[in-house]
C-alpha cells in the first residue's frame, strides 16, 4: 500500500504512433516547456532506483527512444543489480524519462531486492544508500532520481535517523538525491489520513534530500497550475531546516488562514516538503510494447533529475565539481524556477476539506516551482 507506482491514466494507446495528443506529456514538450530545447550532455553518470520488484524491459526502452526520443538509440544502460524480472511501469518510467531529459549522458540502473527491516511492505532505502557510500568518486553516479517512498509513519525513527546521515554523507560528495513525493496530496497512499492527521513522507521530506512534486498542464500555451495529487507538506520528524525558514514563513504570511488548512492537521515547525516540482500528468510510457499514459510524481521526479544531470554536465565542462546538495543553491535563487500560483493538492477521507494551495514563492505543493533551463544554466555558469 505504501509503493509509489504512478497512476495509469484512463486513456491506452493501443498501436498509436507516437504523435503528440494536446495534454500528453512526451520529451519533446518537456524540452520545450522546460527551455531544454536539444540540448545534451556528455559528462557524468545519472541513475534512477528500483525497488519492489520492479524491472525494466530494454525492448520497450528501444521502442520509447525510436518513437519519441531517437536521439539515444543505441545507449547502453548500465544494470546495477537484478533486472531478470516482468517489466514494470514504475521502472519503465522512470529509466525512460531520465535518458530522454538527462539526454546523452551515461546512465544507470540501481536495483535493489528485499523490504525495509522495519516493515515489510518497505524498501530497503539503507541498501541502495550503503552500495552509494561505498562505491568510488570515480564511479557513483552524481545525480539519483528515486520514484518511491511512504508516510513517515511507517518507518521506524532509528532506520531514518541511519539513512539520514547517509544521505549527509552523500551531499558531501557531491552527490544531488531526489525523491518524489507522492500522489495523493496531504493523505496517505490509501487517500486518508489516520488520527486527522497529514502525512509527512519519507525519504521525501528529509532535510537533506530534494523532493519532487507535481504539476499539470494549465488552460494556456506553457502554463502550469498544481496537480492536485502532488503530495506536499510538514514533516512530522524532521525540523526545518535553516536555508527554507524564510521562504516558508512567506508562504504562512501570504496566504490567508481561510485558504489553509487547520493547523491541527500539520506541524508547523516541520521542514517543508516539496522543495521543487515538474508536469506529473499524461506522461506517455512505453510498457509492454503498448504506448501508456501514466500519472504521478513518479513522472516529475526523472524529469527534474535529468535537468540537474544537463546542469551537472555544464561544471564538469568547466572542470568544476558537480552540483551535489541542491535544496541551499535553489532556495537563494527561487527566480530560477517557473513559479506555480494556482491549484492545491487534495485532502482525503479525515483530513478536513482542504489540503494546501499553491501561492507565489515557496508553497507545499509545487515548492519553488519548475525547471526553466535557461535560468538554472546561467546560474551554475556563474557559480565559482
Amino acid at each position: 500500500p505504501y509503493t509509489r507506482h504512478p497512476r495509469r491514466s484512463m486513456i491506452t494507446r493501443k498501436g498509436q504512433s507516437a504523435q503528440d495528443e494536446e495534454d500528453d506529456n512526451t520529451p519533446d514538450s518537456l524540452r520545450k516547456l522546460y527551455k531544454i530545447g536539444k540540448v545534451e550532455g556528455d559528462l557524468g553518470k545519472q541513475a534512477c532506483t528500483a525497488f519492489l520488484e520492479q524491472y525494466y524491459s530494454q525492448n520497450d526502452l528501444d521502442k520509447f527512444w525510436k518513437d519519441f526520443y531517437p536521439e539515444a538509440k543505441g545507449q547502453k544502460i548500465k544494470v546495477v543489480g537484478p533486472n531478470d524480472g516482468e517489466a514494470g511501469v514504475e521502472a519503465s518510467l522512470d529509466i525512460q524519462y531520465i535518458t530522454a531529459i538527462g539526454g546523452g549522458v551515461n546512465t544507470e540502473f540501481w536495483s535493489f531486492s528485499g523490504r525495509a527491516p522495519d516493515n515489510p511492505e518497505n524498501e530497503p532505502f539503507l541498501k541502495w544508500i550503503y552500495l552509494v557510500g561505498n562505491t568510488s568518486d570515480a564511479d557513483v553516479p552524481k545525480v539519483f532520481s528515486t520514484s518511491y517512498g511512504e508516510p513517515e509513519h511507517s518507518v521506524s525513527s532509528a532506520y531514518m535517523h541511519r539513512i539520514n546521515v547517509e544521505f549527509q554523507k552523500a551531499a558531501a560528495r557531491g552527490i544531488s538525491l531526489l525523491f518524489a513525493t507522492g500522489d495523493y496530496g496531504v493523505a496517505t497512499d490509501d487517500g486518508t489520513c489516520p488520527k486527522s492527521r497529514f502525512q509527512g513522507q519519507w525519504p521525501a521530506g528529509s532535510p537533506w534530500v530534494t523532493g519532487v512534486g507535481g504539476t499539470t498542464l494549465g488552460d494556456y500555451v506553457d502554463d502550469e497550475t498544481a496537480w492536485s495529487g502532488s503530495a506536499g507538506g510538514f514533516s512530522d520528524v524532521w525540523d526545518r531546516p535553516d536555508y527554507q525558514r524564510s521562504a516558508v514563513s512567506e508562504y504562512f504570511d501570504s496566504v490567508s488562514k481561510r485558504r489553509l488548512p487547520d493547523a491541527s492537521h500539520f506541524n508547523q515547525t516541520g521542514a517543508g516538503f516539496p522543495d521543487v516540482a515538474a508536469q506529473a500528468t499524461n506522461f506517455q510510457v512505453v510498457d509492454f510494447g503498448v504506448i501508456q499514459s501514466v500519472d504521478g510524481t513518479s513522472c516529475a521526479c526523472p524529469t527534474f533529475s535529468g535537468v540537474v544531470t544537463l546542469l551537472n554536465d555544464l561544471r564538469l565542462k568547466q572542470n568544476k565539481p558537480t552540483l551535489g546538495f541542491l535544496n541551499p543553491l535553489f532556495y537563494k535563487n527561487a527566480g530560477a524556477f517557473m513559479d506555480i500560483t494556482d491549484g492545491a493538492n487534495e485532502a482525503g477521507e479525515g483530513c478536513g476539506p482542504r489540503g494546501f494551495p499553491a501561492s507565489k514563492g515557496w508553497d507545499p505543493v509545487t515548492g519553488l516551482g519548475t525547471p526553466n533551463y535557461d535560468k538554472l544554466a546561467k546560474l551554475v555558469n556563474s557559480l565559482p
